[in-house]
């Protein structure tokens, strides 16, 4: 799967999308996620069947006048019974009807019977009452019909059998490929219930040896790391394997891996050598810890959530858990079994040339013979420097230090909820390096936000659908706009075609304009440039996706208040207690760069002139000459220096409306300065409850650095001036 951009007007035509193996087409399906105004196609989902050398690159290109090829064997979905019944040419899954329990009524290979019941998911409770996920009845829907890929989604709730009461939401998402023997399952379980939390004793699936099969006398068990660290078990009737990974067992061992990426896989496997079976992976295990796997002669018990390991989940609060079933013949082996599940841990990704994304108009590059190699090492650091953390509510984000230490928290850990949009600065470093690792990043990063850092469910239309901001458990802040971002999640849409991340932004969209109609975001200098800054910013941003004109009009006026603003103070100047108000250097410098997105959409004279006279005012009474640097705030309590470098992104549009090279002077120190905080990396770690932690730098601080100084460096070195 690939994701490429094209340039307005460049394609019109996906089905004349073709991935080349030299002269030869391979089986191609593609998927149009994004449009440009004039309809053309600006972001395009290919999924392709590619053969692969071992051990080796190999480059595909990319043909937009040849007809789409098909596989010889395509994937199908057919409506039977009612339900729908897919089939990939090696394997049939004939899914739960509507307001049946379960995900499958059958699953099994080609032509062979079914010799394994795949039944659940299901969660317990405290009394330990049962309750098995019933699909809505709505029933089914199709995402992705084929020929190469298809994909479903199904809702619902789960269901008690002993008093028919229901509770949990649940998502999920069925995956299967033309030829292939396997499925991929991603399962959301979301908190819409009424009470502030909820406790999760158990969260199960089954895989039971059908009546049909007599004995299961293959019992394998399988957990391969990504260094040397190969503990495969098998086993014969009678027997009992099993494995469960904790925070606790992980702060013990020796960990080099970055968590976003590959650390190995964890596996199970219930076969006969006669009849086959089926293997079940969890999704990087050790990263979502707590998990679990045991297999018996009669049964698979794999714990998404395992029993004696609780985990609370706040309202509003969701969890992705991803699985994949592997159903072969019984002629498989324990190392084929586990190569195959380590393929659905890190498959092969491909990568785009960096020259394509410039070419679209999706980032701004540099001529490699232009780069400064100090600069970009520390690009590195900071993206490989955060902090991270395992555990199954936190993978994908941290806490931030000095947050916590301020008692943000209560005394709790303070979690960073991907302030400043981590995701989309990586999508850019991605882009621009090709390294996979990035691509990871940003991923991770992505999934956790739109599972638990945004509110599912609220009785509070002003909380529901939003994005809240840094806090103790991750849902318990505010929800404001100046900490709502969009960008990453249509970052990662359009990479993975997921259409839960389109969902989350758009919805983040719509909070901000319930916030927006509320009466503290009317009038001029009620409240800091970075508050309606963030909000401009991501409105833009849907505009971008959509073409919908509701989200300018709410940007315009934005626009609006920001001249308002300017007339009655002669600056963006913020409220501070009583009658008091001052400049905040970084709040104006949001503001800066979210007007200059909105310029870009529709270019008028009086938001150029507002850039500029911001910039001007910023540098007369913001700039600390002798120290090369600007200050924090103007209020004497808070006039330190201060190294953040949103300023640059600022500056250089000052300086590009204006050719006035002094903004760019004004910027050499705060710039060296960020270069030098890069960090340099470690490895101290600390458990805290289910989380283990590897400190480094706030993830924030990338998301906000890493752009300002990529724009800065860019515009420097193209302005000829000598860094």
């Amino acid at each position: 799967m690939i994701a490429v951009p094209f340039a307005e007007g460049v394609l019109t035509d996906s089905t004349r999308v073709s991935v080349l193996d030299g002269n030869a087409a391979v089986p191609t399906q593609t998927r149009v996620t994004a449009k440009w105004p004039d309809g053309s196609v600006k972001w395009l989902l290919v999924h392709f069947l590619a053969d692969l050398p071992a051990n080796l690159g190999k480059r595909f290109t990319i043909s937009t006048d040849r007809v789409t090829a098909a596989p010889s064997e395509p994937v199908t979905i057919d409506r039977d019974n009612g339900t729908f019944v897919i089939r990939t040419g090696a394997i049939e899954a004939e899914l739960t009807a509507p307001g049946g329990t379960g995900l499958f009524h059958s699953l099994k290979r080609e032509g062979c019977v079914s010799t394994h019941d795949v039944v659940g998911p299901s969660l317990r409770d405290a009394s330990n009452q049962e309750y098995n996920c019933e699909i809505s009845a709505e029933g089914w829907r199709i995402i992705e019909s084929g020929p190469v890929r298809c994909a479903v989604e199904a809702k619902g709730k789960h269901r008690s059998r002993a008093n028919e009461s229901h509770w949990f939401d649940f998502v999920v998402r069925i995956y299967a490929y033309a030829g292939k023997p396997w499925l991929a399952i991603d399962y959301q379980i979301v908190n819409k219930e009424p009470e502030s939390e909820q406790v999760i004793h158990a969260a199960e699936l089954y895989v039971r040896t059908t009546p049909n099969i007599v004995t299961s006398d293959q019992l394998r068990l399988g957990i391969s790391r990504a260094e040397v660290d190969r503990r495969m078990k098998s086993g014969s009737a009678g027997e009992r394997l099993s494995c469960t990974f904790t925070a606790e067992l992980l702060e013990k061992e020796f960990i080099e891996d970055q968590p976003e990426t590959f650390a190995g896989t964890f596996w199970v496997d219930l076969s006969g050598q006669q009849q086959g079976g089926i293997s079940v992976t969890l999704f990087q295990a050790l990263q979502n810890c707590p998990k679990s796997l045991d297999v018996t002669e009669e049964e698979i018990t794999v714990g998404i959530i395992p029993a004696g390991h609780p985990i609370t989940m706040l309202q509003g609060m969701g969890k992705t858990h991803r699985l994949f079933l592997h159903v072969h013949g019984g002629d498989e082996t324990l190392e084929e079994v586990n190569v195959r599940s380590l393929q659905f841990q890190l498959a092969d990704h491909p990568i785009l040339e960096s020259a394509a994304f410039e070419r679209a108009g999706m980032i701004e590059s540099i001529p490699g013979d232009q780069t400064k190699d100090w600069v970009e090492r520390a690009f590195y650091r900071m993206a490989d420097g955060r902090a991270k953390t395992y555990g199954m509510l936190y993978w994908g984000d941290a806490p931030d230090i000095n947050y916590t230490s301020q008692g943000r928290g209560g005394g709790d850990w303070v979690w960073v909820n991907n302030e400043y949009d981590l995701p989309h600065a990586m999508m850019h470093l991605y882009a621009r390096t090709g390294k996979r690792r990035f691509y990871d990043y940003l991923l991770r990063a992505a999934e956790h936000w739109k599972d638990v850092d945004i509110l599912h469910y609220s009785p509070d239309p002003l909380r529901y659908q939003g994005q809240v901001m840094h806090s103790a458990d991750h849902v318990t802040g505010e929800v404001k706009v100046c900490h709502e971002w969009v960008e990453g999640l249509l970052d990662y849409y359009h990479l993975t075609g997921e259409e839960s991340a389109l969902e989350a932004a758009i919805g983040i969209g719509e909070n901000v304009r319930r916030l927006l109609a509320t009466p503290r975001y009317q009038g001029e200098g009620g409240i800091s440039a970075r508050e309606s800054g963030w909000a401009l910013r991501s409105l833009g941003a849907l505009y971008n996706e959509t073409y919908d004109e509701k989200w300018l009009q709410s940007a315009y006026h934005i626009v609006d208040h920001f001249e308002a603003w300017k007339n009655k103070y002669g600056a963006w100047l913020a409220p501070a207690a009583g009658h008091v108000v001052f400049r905040s250097g970084f709040m104006i410098c949001i503001a800066v760069n979210s007007l200059m997105r909105y310029y870009r959409i529709r270019p008028e004279e009086r938001i150029k002139q507002m850039i500029v006279d911001a910039m001007e005012d910023y540098v007369e009474h913001c700039y600390v000459k002798e120290t090369g640097m600007f200050y924090y705030k103007e209020l004497p309590s808070t006039q330190h220096l201060h190294s953040n470098p949103i300023c640059l992104e600022s500056l250089s549009y000052a300086y590009e409306f204006t050719g006035d090279s002094k903004y760019l002077e004004a910027g050499r120190v705060t710039f060296e300065e960020a270069i030098k905080a890069a960090p340099q990396g470690g490895k101290e770690r600390e458990r805290s409850g289910d989380a283990l932690i590897f400190w480094g730098d706030s993830p924030k601080k990338f998301a906000q650095y890493y752009y300002p100084i990529f724009y800065y460096y860019r515009t420097i070195l193209k302005a000829g001036i000598k860094l």
